[in-house]
């Protein structure tokens, strides 16, 4: 998977253990520490994690192949296209999306559409999409 960049803010104190680490050779330099650091502990939230892609409190739930009810999640990459959400409008259904991850809503899709199919969306992570989905996508994401 690419590998985004981000900025974070660390004290003087924290950044010098961190070197100093690195110059010990346990971590091969400043990024293998944090990414380590990071992996450690979402392992240490799995259980947080799991409880907002739990669909155990739902009826039944979408998977990509066959609409049955409006929850719609992933742990990854999910994808829409406009059949998906035309076969969600045929089916008389409103999507609950949540995403841990990267959400694609293909270039196909119909904005207005799509904000017809909605009924929840929350994106933790990116969003790929046209800026008009991207829009909605926000509004509902709060």
């Amino acid at each position: 998977m690419k590998s985004e960049k981000v900025t974070i803010n660390l004290s003087a104190v924290e950044l010098a253990q961190i070197d100093f680490l690195v110059d010990k050779g346990l971590y091969v330099n400043r990024s293998d520490f944090i990414r380590l650091a990071t992996r450690k502990l979402t392992e240490e939230h799995q259980k947080e994690i799991e409880k907002f892609v739990d669909t155990s409190d739902e009826s039944s739930w979408v998977s990509f192949g066959a609409l049955t009810d409006s929850l719609v999640w992933t742990l990854g990459a999910a994808s829409i296209s406009a059949d998906f959400i035309k076969d969600v409008l045929q089916a008389d259904k409103r999507l609950d999306i949540r995403v841990i991850g990267v959400l694609i809503v293909k270039k196909d899709v119909d904005p207005e559409q799509f904000r017809q199919a909605l009924k929840r969306c929350k994106v933790f992570g990116k969003i790929n999409a046209e800026p008009e989905i991207k829009a909605i996508i926000e509004e509902f994401n709060q």
